[in-house]
């Protein structure tokens, strides 16, 4: 059940969240104008563009309670005339908490957006606290535009989990921060912190600091009122759980029942790949009393210079190992679906020129960007995945890493479910692969079909991961099998097939 507290409500603008940067960019590039004609594009969509995070601490007297945090990127949203004639957006929020199909707790909030005053669409940001027993819950947000004619909503609903640590040592949720600093005195504030939530887990190239705020209960209970201990933070590799270079500090804290932290990291020269903020707790003997992770995403784009590599000694990297002119070759055509456009066109021209030290030198400065402190453990674990997805997905005519499912499985790892639909007697057999992750995006799908009916080359159809192939008309696509395509807008497929279709993508399992 719900208990009856105060706590602080946040709500600030944020200016610039990545995906709506992307956006923007994307849409100025390709219509060569200014933002004010990107944003009478995106008004046209469905819905708003959210993000929803979730943050579960711990009140030392009415225990614990889950922060709900809000970001509405400012390309997706009308910005109207407010009652003085400046532009403004308006948002309302609704936050519902469910449990065992009952509503435990509710919000209904209107969000206004800060005026425009330039041609910067400013995304917006809304936080509501929610005081919950430990238990399993359902959390359903809605936000609608109160300036879209459209009455466009963006709904999702997600299960909610509140832990029940007893009297344990544990950590808080992480709670990335955009802005973090020192409240003001009487001020709305976390553990004596103003603090901007950054929504998401992706810092892309140009967010180059990473900062955080986080609590640790009940260390006094292991080592003792006012003992002395370790409090560590660090950035390790997702995979290798390795300690990345210099992202490592600690400090030493005297034991209290709420230990409210915060620490930043420069992230400049963290390149990309995805690691784990770590935040471990550790006693005078050495032993980690407790720990808490939190996943992160860096994008932080390769420049190749080989003069920089002159100071290397090839002669004993993993790379000079590979003798052979045609392994070289293939381990470089197999390292194309995880490559950058410039890496791409790098690896096509080493090809063709066939210079083994080039090559050599390019291959070892591929995974050395991606893994500075053990670049051949990063090309052993990806070629492990190539091989696999050769055994997976390779036909007569292309290397599993050729085919889109090759290349999708290489990109973003193997799906959480399948969906395998090879003998529908009307449609090609297609197949829906579901992911819990895929990069930087959660809960995405990609549709394959086979249109030849005979090789085992699954084509993508369709993805819901920006950048990906979209197509919404893959259902009709798949079942063109013995009916033809009418018209150009979208149409449901009325038969059996076709709705389970369209079920097995809402609902994969």
């Amino acid at each position: 059940m719900s208990r009856d507290r105060t706590f602080p409500v946040h709500e600030r603008s944020l200016a610039g969240l990545e995906l709506a940067y992307l956006w923007d960019m994307s849409f100025r590039k390709a219509l060569g104008g200014p933002s004010f004609l990107v944003a009478a594009l995106l008004n046209a969509q469905v819905a708003p563009e959210v993000l929803v995070g979730t943050r579960t601490f711990l009140h030392p007297e009415q225990g614990p309670y889950v922060e709900v945090s809000v970001a509405a990127l400012g390309a997706s949203l009308v910005h109207a005339p407010n009652a003085s004639g400046r532009e403004q957006t308006r948002l309302e929020v609704t936050t519902i908490v469910e449990q065992n199909g009952a509503i435990i707790d509710f919000r209904k909030t209107e969000v206004l957006g800060p005026e425009r005053t330039s041609d910067e669409l400013m995304d917006l940001s809304h936080s509501e606290t929610f005081a919950l027993d430990p238990g399993s819950y359902a959390l359903e947000v809605s936000v609608k535009d109160l300036n879209n004619s459209e009455g466009a909503v963006h709904t999702s609903k997600e299960p909610l989990a509140v832990g029940d640590h007893g009297d344990a040592p544990y950590f808080s949720d992480v709670l990335l921060c955009a802005e973090l600093a020192v409240a003001e005195q009487d001020g709305p504030n976390k553990g004596g912190y103003r603090i901007t939530p950054f929504i998401g887990t992706y810092y892309p190239q140009g967010l180059n600091k990473l900062q955080f705020y986080a609590e640790l209960y009940h260390v006094d209970h292991a080592v003792g009122m006012d003992s002395l201990y370790l409090l560590v933070y660090q950035i390790e590799g997702l995979e290798s759980k390795k300690i990345h270079g210099p992202f490592r500090a600690a400090a030493r804290v005297k034991a209290r029942p709420v230990e409210p932290f915060k620490g930043s990291f420069d992230i400049t020269d963290l390149p990309s790949g995805n690691y784990v903020l770590a935040l471990e707790a550790i006693d005078r003997k050495g032993s980690v009393i407790c720990r808490k992770e939190q996943l992160l995403q860096r994008n932080n784009p390769i420049s190749y210079d080989f003069n920089d590599l002159s100071t290397v000694s090839m002669g004993s990297t993993f790379a000079d190992r590979i003798q052979d002119p045609d392994t070289l070759a293939e381990y470089l055509r197999s390292m194309r679906p995880i490559s950058q456009d410039m890496e791409r066109k790098i690896i096509d021209d080493r090809i063709r020129d066939q210079d083994m030290e080039l090559m050599r030198r390019f291959m070892y400065s591929f995974w050395f960007n991606r893994d500075g402190y053990d670049p051949e453990a990063a090309w052993k674990d990806y070629h492990k995945e190539v091989l696999r997805v050769q055994g997976l997905y390779g036909t007569r005519n292309k290397k599993g890493y050729e085919t889109d499912r090759g290349v999708v499985h290489l990109k973003y790892g193997m799906p959480n479910s399948i969906v395998d639909r090879g003998n529908e007697m009307d449609a090609y057999p297609y197949q829906i692969w579901h992911y819990y992750r895929a990069g930087r995006y959660t809960n995405r799908r990609f549709v394959f079909y086979q249109p030849d009916l005979i090789t085992n080359d699954y084509e993508l159809l369709h993805s819901e991961v920006p950048g990906e192939m979209q197509n919404p008309r893959w259902n009709e696509l798949i079942h063109s099998r013995n009916h033809a395509i009418k018209g150009v807008n979208p149409l449901p497929v009325e038969s059996m097939s076709g709705e389970r279709a369209i079920e097995f993508f809402n609902d994969p399992r």
